[in-house]
């Protein structure tokens, strides 16, 4: 091995490998050769815990923390403040000065510079060897004293502030930390899964994840996942399925080794006075990752490159809706078009006296383009199935985006002629003697 990131695969892999005797004397070459190399340090008490020295990982963990702290990394303070507290719950009291540091208000907060992490390729001294084995009576107390020697260390004036976290009040940080879990993850494994509950949300302390969604619902996008984003430390997901209750809209997969935090909605509800404050910072996410998933998914905005969806997305207007509001009314002249952002709509028609239900839309869906482009009424109502998030996007725009691009008429265009040919189909079934699966069904 060359270089101090072969060094650290090579520890990596000895780590998962179960070989944990291994794995600490390279975790602890990483921390003589680069001290300021936190994750290393995190390794070093890891691979002590799997080797049975308790006590030692903890002074490692208890250094670690104090470390990150000050710092500016209190994510990787949190991992190692929670694998203490696991071992010794009366620890907790440990994550109180977490918090008054990392929460709103804090003197400490603001635009600073971190202490780095460390050059991955700085060069690895030719006379290390690995392949020597050192007995663990010795090897122990030597990476124990060497991980949790802080000697020297500089801290920054400024802290950077914990995405989510650090719109809280202290009270309410202190509240929330003890309910956080920690969940370490190999690569991959699947974190969370398109359509399953969200019953929990979680922030990236260390290591990376990738964001998939299956498009197989969208013929023209050719099927199969689309990669929506890759995250990193700091980074929140799981948000949207557990402020809205819906289920997952996409998978999480965990792309390298990974410590995440986990919030869960059991913990939320005992913490029930302050959800409301959770609930507000949450929302800002929700919204900029809805718009995000949105951009890279509808094949209404796929003709664009990025800077003209931007640029279109914020013509639209975002509108919250209630259940049993009706957005689009059979009818009425047409507005503009509409974008469900979050939630559900029922697309229904009159059919002499009765109300024909001919589909409910999911995130994602366009509706309202049909009386647009042939300049008629609107053909069918549509009305909030539950709580939701409408993109609205005037006449006016609209007909100057057809107009520059063809492809995006076309698309428009053909989803119009497959939902007024469905729905004929429907009205025709719905008075005769054969059955139709409603499934897709719609006109607007």
């Amino acid at each position: 091995m060359r270089t101090l990131r072969d060094l650290r695969a090579h520890a990596d892999a000895r780590l998962l490998a179960g070989e944990a005797h291994a794995a600490l004397h390279a975790y602890c070459a990483l921390v003589q050769l680069q001290p300021v190399d936190l994750d290393a340090r995190l390794r070093v008490a890891d691979s002590l815990l799997a080797l049975g020295e308790v006590q030692r990982a903890a002074v490692v963990y208890t250094a670690l923390a104090r470390y990150a702290t000050h710092a500016g990394y209190p994510l990787r303070a949190l991992v190692a403040l929670k694998v203490l507290t696991a071992l010794e719950p009366q620890l907790e009291a440990l994550l109180a000065p977490l918090a008054e540091l990392y929460s709103v208000g804090s003197p400490r907060l603001g635009r600073g510079v971190r202490i780095a992490p460390g050059d991955p390729d700085q060069l690895v001294p030719e006379t290390l060897d690995l392949a020597r084995e050192i007995p663990l009576e010795q090897l122990a107390p030597h990476a124990e004293r060497v991980a949790a020697d802080t000697t020297g260390a500089a801290f920054p004036e400024r802290l950077p502030p914990i995405p989510l976290f650090s719109e809280l009040r202290a009270d309410v940080f202190r509240a929330l930390l003890p309910a956080l879990k920690l969940r370490r993850v190999r690569p991959g494994e699947v974190v969370l899964a398109e359509g399953e509950p969200g019953q929990s949300f979680f922030v990236i302390a260390r290591g990376e994840v990738q964001v998939t969604k299956q498009l197989a619902q969208h013929p023209e996008a050719g099927g199969g996942d689309t990669v929506l984003a890759t995250l990193h430390e700091g980074a929140v997901f799981g948000e949207m399925a557990l402020v809205s209750a819906a289920p997952r809209s996409a998978t999480v997969r965990a792309s390298t080794d990974a410590d995440l935090l986990e919030f869960d909605r059991d913990a939320l509800s005992a913490l029930s006075r302050d959800v409301a404050t959770l609930a507000v910072a949450l929302d800002k996410f929700t919204r900029e990752r809805l718009l995000q998933n949105l951009l890279q998914t509808s094949p209404l905005f796929r003709p664009l490159d990025r800077k003209q969806r931007m640029d279109l997305v914020r013509r639209f207007t975002a509108h919250d809706v209630v259940p049993g509001v009706q957005i689009i009314t059979e009818g009425q002249p047409g507005r503009g078009l509409f974008v469900l952002l979050s939630g559900e709509v029922d697309v229904s028609k009159i059919d002499g006296d009765s109300k024909i239900l001919l589909a409910t839309l999911k995130p994602g869906d366009v509706f309202g383009e049909i009386s647009l482009l042939h300049d008629e009424p609107a053909s069918a109502t549509v009305t909030a199935a539950r709580q939701s998030t409408v993109l609205f996007l005037g006449r006016d725009i609209f007909q100057r985006l057809v107009a520059a691009f063809p492809e995006i008429r076309e698309y428009v265009s053909q989803l119009g002629e497959e939902r007024q040919l469905d729905t004929r189909l429907l009205l025709e079934t719905s008075d005769g003697t054969e059955e139709l699966d409603l499934e897709d069904l719609v006109l607007v």
